[in-house]
């Protein structure tokens, strides 16, 4: 069986099993000492790690529309988001199945590899957003489709993460349903205190939505249910990921991550959530502008094989076109949040796409997609197996 290293595992609370293993529930993220200073330590400069992926997640024409959407992190597993569009798909069909990727966390420069790939839920929604884990669970967040009348049906879903240590599919526990609008950035935390309550943040465009679960445990599902606590119609990070974090002895803070249309100006924004006010606020704290550090390998491997055989990979070259700095690490793309100890927290942002390098003969290259890194403290505690 698997370990967890974590100190604050509870008794199982009736989750997944996978023949006769059950992973007990891990009811929280870590609290943090002192939000405010841990993201002040958060360096501008991240550093790259890769990852190969043996299963891509969309057929070759995909790769124009589709991209990575969110980064959460659970034990020793980074699990992505990522669209599955289209571009000749008809409006009046179902459309494919979004996906998930799990692959194992790896050191600043090292090289990984996505051991699952997996679909989203429900079926024929292609457009799951952005997404942070809590404990053993996972609030992300899904649209029926990127455009349309589609994406202003939405759902916040609930993932039990814990078969993922299995190499096995997560599942979803339960839904928050937005059926008149659209989800993009999603973070969850859980109060402070043995009674703490389940705290779920989502965003579309300028509107900020926050809810509150009915109880302090979310297994069974059918027991609690999520209560709309807050409601921000100007918040000023338009198409932000999301990330919420508990302080320690009580406060809940928020953070954006953010950047243009085009990948550029990747930034953080931090934000106090006071739910006790009359109204309730999300108070704007600070600001910080996150580097990139130069072009992602995987886009520069795939220009120098193109130019050297200029007659293969029209699709892969039509990407291109788009601009590699458009495909580069971003927050517009995959990005998200890990609070790695008490004092500590890492943001991830990654490719816009999966480019299957390790697919293409004589590339020489297992570099598929980069996740940019960026750590508040240099070497922080991991919590794995």
């Amino acid at each position: 069986m698997n370990q967890i290293n974590v100190d604050h595992l509870t008794p199982n609370l009736n989750a997944a099993a996978s023949g006769n293993v059950v992973l007990p529930v891990i009811p929280a993220n870590l609290q943090m000492d002192d939000v405010q200073a841990a993201f002040l330590a958060m360096p501008e400069q991240g550093s790259r790690q890769y990852y190969a992926c043996p299963t891509p997640p969309t057929d070759p024409a995909g790769l124009l529309e589709s991209h990575f959407k969110g980064v959460a992190s659970f034990a020793d597993k980074l699990i992505f988001t990522h669209t599955n569009l289209d571009p000749c798909w008809d409006p009046s069909a179902p459309g494919a199945d979004g996906k998930y990727l799990i692959g194992d966390i790896v050191g600043s420069g090292g090289q990984g590899e996505i051991d699952e790939v997996g679909d989203t839920a429900p079926s024929g929604w292609p457009h799951p957003c952005a997404a942070q884990a809590c404990g053993s669970f996972m609030a992300m967040g899904i649209q029926k489709s990127a455009s349309g009348s589609g994406s202003d049906a939405s759902e916040i879903q609930v993932y039990d993460l814990r078969d993922c240590l299995l190499g096995q599919p997560i599942t979803v526990l339960g839904t928050i349903e937005r059926p008149e609008d659209g989800i993009n950035g999603v973070g969850m935390t859980k109060e402070a205190g043995p009674d703490g309550k389940y705290l779920i943040a989502g965003v579309n465009g300028r509107v900020l939505t926050v809810y509150r679960s009915t109880t302090s445990t979310l297994v069974p599902w059918g027991a609690t249910k999520f209560v709309q606590v807050l409601k921000v119609c100007d918040f000023p990070e338009s198409g932000a990921g999301l990330a919420l974090i508990t302080q320690t002895h009580g406060g809940v803070f928020l953070v954006s991550l953010n950047a243009d249309d085009d990948g550029a100006n990747s930034r953080i924004g931090l934000f106090k959530l006071d739910l006790d006010a009359t109204p309730p606020a999300c108070i704007p704290l600070l600001k910080k502008e996150m580097n990139i550090p130069g072009m992602s390998d995987s886009l520069t491997i795939l220009e120098a094989y193109l130019d050297a055989q200029p007659l293969w990979g029209p699709v892969l070259g039509g990407l291109l076109k788009l601009g590699s700095n458009l495909l580069n690490s971003s927050f517009r793309w995959g990005k998200g949040l890990s609070i790695t100890s008490a004092a500590s927290m890492e943001i991830y942002a990654t490719d816009r796409n999966v480019v299957p390098l390790s697919h293409l003969p004589d590339s020489g290259s297992k570099k598929d997609f980069s996740v940019v890194v960026w750590a508040s403290s240099p070497t922080p505690p991991r919590r794995g197996k």
